[in-house]
């Protein structure tokens, strides 16, 4: 792997984490007061994969990862970085006690951020473009430009 494809891959990992932190800000500023905190876990729990979805979606070919294998690590090292970057945020920026973190990704206590990242390593895999209920005509253009790209270079 060279330096500007684990700089492309960082890449990636700037839009999800500011989607991830402002939808925790939303949900804590606005659902929280409305239906509980609990309940506002599970709401904000598809938005927010949604998000991740969209962004792996346009993303991913761009990043020129076309095979299962490919995403499936792209996402586990999303999900790792995701949970890494919860912690130290949780931990250095809001000064949470560490049990305090932990529970965050306990499902049997109803918090669902464990939950979250096995689905977001998941939904990386999605992001490939031969995936017949995701075809978009920016990702396909964008691949299409790259595979004849890929051939003009196998041809000389």
């Amino acid at each position: 792997m060279t330096a500007p494809s684990i700089l492309h891959i960082a890449g990636l990992f700037v839009p999800v984490a500011t989607s991830e932190m402002l939808n925790g800000i939303a949900r804590t500023i606005y659902l929280n007061k409305q239906v509980g905190v609990m309940n506002a876990k599970k709401i904000s729990l598809l938005p927010a994969l949604a998000r991740c979805l969209l962004i792996c979606y346009y993303y991913a070919p761009l990043l020129r990862i076309r095979t299962d294998k490919g995403l499936l690590v792209l996402g586990v090292s999303l999900s790792l970085f995701m949970g890494l970057f919860d912690i130290m945020v949780a931990r250095f920026i809001v000064k949470a006690r560490w049990d305090t973190i932990l529970d965050d990704f306990n499902i049997v206590k109803g918090n669902l951020l464990g939950l979250g990242m096995v689905a977001m390593g998941l939904l990386s895999a999605a992001g490939i473009e031969d995936r017949p209920f995701l075809k978009g005509k920016l990702v396909s253009r964008q691949v299409k430009r790259d595979r004849e790209s890929d051939q003009r270079f196998l041809n000389r």
